[in-house]
C-alpha cells in the first residue's frame, strides 16, 4: 500500500563491480535507443533594448556555481547540469517556477491543483517529493516537516532571476542530506545589474491579475540596491466536484543590496516578506465516513540573508553566509510555525598548482511549533528543536593539464534524527579536445527522516470492508523514532559536446541503488477505545529499489533568427515490490520537450513549446488512479512597439481542453489543467 503523504527511502550498499558497470552501460544503450530533440530563445535586457538576433549560446561556455560551490564553465563540471537562463525565462510563457522547470530533462513536474505542485528529479514524484533540495540564492527552502517544498510560496519576480541551475543526480557531498536525486538553485540578479524601473501586469483565464514592480539604483560608486513587490491573484482550476476552491492571493516584497567596499570583497544583504492565502480542499475523517471541505490556508514568511565573498588572492577565496527564515502555515489539518537559522563558511584555494581544495563547515538551528487542529493530524511532541552540523571537503586534482581531472570529496553531517552521516563522491573528467568532455561519477547520498515520519499520528481515511477487515475501518499512520536514514549509491556517465558553431549536445546515463526506503508497514487491526475498528500503518525502513535511465539536452541555432532547444528523459525502476510503489507509478517512463524561439523581424517574437509526458499511475489508500499520457503545446507572441515596452499574448495547453497531471491522498477532489490564455505587459525604464 502506498499513498502520497508517505515518504519512500533508499539506502545503498556500496561496491563497484562488473555488474554495476554493465548495468550503467545497458542504461546508456537503452536510453540512446529511445529517441528525441530540443529548443531555444531570444532576449530583451532590463533597459528594454531588443536584440535583433538571437544570441549564440555555446554549451561549454555556460557558467554554473551549484555543482562544486564555485564558478566554473559547464565544460569543467562533472554533474548533469541544466541552466535555465534569462532568455529561457522570458520566452517560456511560464508564470511560476515549477512551470519553468518543465523544460529540464529528468525533472518531473505535475500540477495537483491551482496552487499545489509535485516536483522531483529522477523519480519519487508526488506532493511530498523528499529527495530534492531546493535553494533560492543559497537559502534552503526544503521543509523538515514532511521532507519537501511548499511550492505555492516559492515565488519572486521572474524578471529578477538571473538563472536557475538544476543538478540532476546526487549533490550530497556539496549540499548535504536530502540532495539525493538533485539540487535546484534559483539565483537572482545582482543589484548592480538591475538599475532602473520595471513594471509588469498579467491577466487572463485563471489569472485574475498579477502585477509587479521593481526599482534599482546606485547608492554610491560601489553600492547598488533593488526593491521589488509582487501581487498574485489566481483563480480556481477545473474540477468535476462542484463548490471546491483552489484559488490563491499572495503579496510579497523584498530588497537586495550589493556592495564592493574594498578590492576583492563583495557583500550582499537581501530579504523577502510574503503574506496571503490559498484555498485548498482537504478530506478529513468523520467515521464511519469522511468529509471534504474547501478551506483557506493562511500563509506568511520572512527571511533575511547576508553573504560576504572575499577574494583573498587569485588562488584563495572565502565565503560566509548567514540567514534567518520564518514561516507560518495554517491549514485545515495542521498549523506550523518554523524558525531556521543557518550559518555557512567556505574556503576555496589552490594547495599546489595541480590541487584545488574546497572545504567548509556549517550549522543550522531548526525550531518548530505545531498546533493541534483536531482534524486527525497530530505531532508528538508538538514543539521540537533540532540542530544540524556539517563539514565538507573536496579536492580537485589535475592529472593531465587541461585534459584529465580527478575530484574526490565527502561531507560529514550530524543531525538529531539519525546521528552522523557520510556522503562521499569520486568523479573523473576527460576533455579530449576543446568543446568536448566526458565525465563519470560515483556518489553516496542520504535522506534523513522527516519530522512527520518520526512524530506523526494521522487519521488518514476510512477503509471500506476488505480482506483486511470485513467492516468499515479507520486507517491510521504512526511515526517511528527508530527510523534510519535512506541512502543511495549513484553511478553516472555523461558527455557534452559543441558539435559545431550552432549545435550542442549533452547526454547522461545513470544507475541508482536505493536501500531502506521509508514506507508504511501494515500492523494488526484492533478496536480503538474498544469500539472503533482501526487498521494501523507505521513508517519503517523496508524497501529497496534500483533505477536506470538517461537524459538528453540539445540546442541548435539553425538561423540567426531561430533557435531550438529540446530534451528527452527515460527512466525505469526495478526491484522487489517496485510495481506497487509511488517511485514507479507516479514517474513517467518517457518525457520530451521541444522549444522553438523565432525573432520575426526586429520587434516581434514567436515562441512555441511542445511537451510529452508518459502515462503515470497514482496509488492511493482507497485504490489506484491512472493519469493518461498527454501532449501539450504552448505559444507566445510578443511585440515591442517602443523601446522598453513589450506586449505578449500566451496560450497554454492548446491541444486539448484540459487534462489531469497528479492525484493526492489528501483529498478525493480531482483537479485538471485547462487550456488558458493570458496577456502580459512589461515596461522597463
Amino acid at each position: 500500500m502506498a499513498f502520497s503523504f508517505f515518504s519512500w527511502n533508499i539506502e545503498s550498499r556500496i561496491h563497484v563491480s562488473q555488474t554495476v558497470c554493465l548495468r550503467l552501460l545497458c542504461c546508456t544503450l537503452c536510453f540512446l535507443s529511445e529517441g528525441v530533440v530540443a529548443a531555444s530563445a531570444a532576449e530583451m535586457d532590463q533597459s528594454g533594448n531588443p536584440l535583433t538576433e538571437l544570441s549564440l549560446e555555446r554549451l561549454m561556455d555556460i557558467s554554473v556555481v551549484s555543482a562544486s560551490r564555485k564558478s566554473q564553465s559547464l565544460a569543467d563540471v562533472t554533474s548533469a547540469v541544466f541552466v535555465i537562463n534569462q532568455e529561457d525565462i522570458r520566452r517560456s510563457g511560464a508564470t511560476t517556477i515549477p512551470d519553468l522547470l518543465r523544460m529540464v530533462p529528468g525533472v518531473q513536474v505535475a500540477s495537483i491543483d491551482g496552487n499545489s505542485w509535485a516536483v522531483s528529479i529522477r523519480g519519487f514524484n508526488g506532493n511530498f517529493a523528499n529527495k530534492l533540495l531546493v535553494m533560492i540564492d543559497g537559502r534552503s527552502v526544503y521543509t523538515p516537516l514532511y521532507g519537501g517544498v511548499f511550492w505555492d510560496v516559492q515565488d519572486t519576480l521572474l524578471e529578477n532571476i538571473e538563472r536557475i541551475e538544476v543538478i540532476r543526480g546526487s549533490g550530497g557531498t556539496m549540499w548535504g542530506a536530502n540532495a539525493v536525486n538533485g539540487v535546484i538553485n534559483i539565483i537572482t540578479k545582482n543589484a548592480h545589474d538591475t538599475k532602473g524601473g520595471l513594471l509588469t501586469g498579467l491577466t487572463g483565464s485563471n489569472e485574475r491579475g498579477t502585477v509587479a514592480a521593481s526599482y534599482g539604483a546606485a547608492m554610491s560608486d560601489n553600492t547598488s540596491y533593488r526593491l521589488h513587490v509582487k501581487h498574485v491573484d489566481r483563480g480556481n482550476s477545473y474540477s468535476s466536484t462542484s463548490g471546491v476552491a483552489d484559488s490563491m492571493r499572495i503579496t510579497r516584497g523584498g530588497f537586495r543590496v550589493d556592495s564592493n567596499p574594498a578590492n576583492g570583497i563583495n557583500l550582499t544583504i537581501q530579504g523577502d516578506l510574503y503574506s496571503g492565502e490559498a484555498n485548498n480542499t482537504f478530506t478529513t475523517v468523520a467515521f464511519p465516513g469522511s468529509v471534504t471541505n474547501s478551506t483557506s490556508t493562511d500563509l506568511f514568511g520572512a527571511n533575511l540573508l547576508s553573504r560576504v565573498d572575499w577574494l583573498q588572492s587569485s588562488t584563495s577565496k572565502f565565503s560566509f553566509q548567514l540567514y534567518y527564515d520564518r514561516t507560518h502555515r495554517d491549514t485545515a489539518i495542521f498549523n506550523e510555525n518554523r524558525n531556521t537559522v543557518d550559518i555557512d563558511l567556505q574556503h576555496n584555494f589552490h594547495v599546489t598548482k595541480n590541487h584545488e581544495l574546497t572545504w567548509g563547515a556549517g550549522y543550522r538551528f531548526l525550531q518548530d511549533r505545531t498546533l493541534d487542529t483536531h482534524r486527525g493530524f497530530f505531532l508528538s511532541p508538538d514543539n521540537r528543536t533540532d540542530n544540524l552540523l556539517n563539514l565538507f571537503v573536496q579536492d580537485e586534482i589535475t592529472l593531465v593539464p587541461e585534459t584529465v581531472r580527478f575530484i574526490i570529496g565527502t561531507k560529514f553531517e550530524h543531525n538529531d534524527y539519525t546521528g552522523w552521516e557520510l556522503q562521499p563522491s569520486a568523479r573523473l573528467l576527460w576533455m579530449p579536445k576543446k568543446g568536448y568532455s566526458v565525465w563519470t561519477a560515483v556518489t553516496r547520498s542520504v535522506r534523513t527522516p522527516s519530522r512527520a515520519e518520526q512524530d506523526v499520528k494521522i487519521d488518514l481515511a476510512v477503509m471500506p470492508p476488505s480482506t483486511v477487515a470485513p467492516f468499515p475501518s479507520l486507517v491510521v499512520v504512526n511515526g517511528d523514532r527508530q527510523l534510519t536514514a535512506e541512502t543511495q549509491l549513484s553511478y553516472e556517465l555523461g558527455t557534452r559536446a559543441d558539435l559545431s558553431e550552432t549545435l550542442s549536445l549533452d547526454i547522461v546515463s545513470f544507475y541508482n541503488q536505493y536501500h531502506d526506503i521509508i514506507s508504511t508497514k501494515l500492523g494488526t487491526p484492533f478496536l480503538q477505545g474498544g469500539t472503533l475498528p482501526t487498521i494501523p500503518y507505521t513508517f519503517t525502513n523496508m524497501s529497496n529499489y534500483q533505477s536506470c535511465g538517461g537524459e538528453l539536452a540539445l540546442q541548435w541555432h539553425p538561423l540567426d533568427w531561430w533557435k531550438i532547444k529540446g530534451g528527452y528523459a527515460y527512466i525505469q525502476f526495478f526491484g522487489e515490490g517496485v510495481d506497487d510503489s509511488v517511485a514507479t507509478k507516479s514517474t513517467p517512463v518517457h518525457q520530451g520537450t521541444l522549444r522553438s524561439m523565432m525573432a520575426l523581424g526586429r520587434y516581434v517574437d514567436l515562441d512555441l513549446w511542445a511537451r510529452y509526458v508518459d502515462v503515470t499511475n497514482s496509488p492511493l489508500v482507497t485504490g489506484s488512479v491512472s493519469i493518461p499520457a498527454y501532449t501539450t503545446l504552448d505559444a507566445r507572441l510578443a511585440w515591442r512597439p517602443v523601446a522598453g515596452v513589450e506586449l505578449s499574448l500566451v496560450g497554454k495547453n492548446l491541444l486539448e481542453q484540459r487534462h489531469p497531471e497528479a492525484i493526492t491522498d489528501l483529498t478525493v477532489v480531482r483537479h485538471e489543467v485547462e487550456r488558458t490564455v493570458y496577456g502580459k505587459v512589461t515596461w522597463a525604464f
